[in-house]
């Protein structure tokens, strides 16, 4: 099942794996918000992360 999510600044970040969405979310976070990069563990992400239907 694909995995989103919906990012405060209105980026959407997707994924096919829990590997793929930590992978974009990271990649995300590391271009646009540096600062939060060392404060999300891989379990905060996948928290966050919902099914996309």
């Amino acid at each position: 099942m694909r995995k989103v999510i919906n990012c405060e600044c209105g980026e959407v970040v997707r994924g096919n794996s829990d590997e793929e969405i930590v992978a974009a979310v990271r990649e995300h976070l590391t271009r646009d918000h540096p600062e939060l990069l060392e404060k999300l563990s891989t379990e905060d992400i996948l928290g966050m992360a919902e099914e996309e239907e």
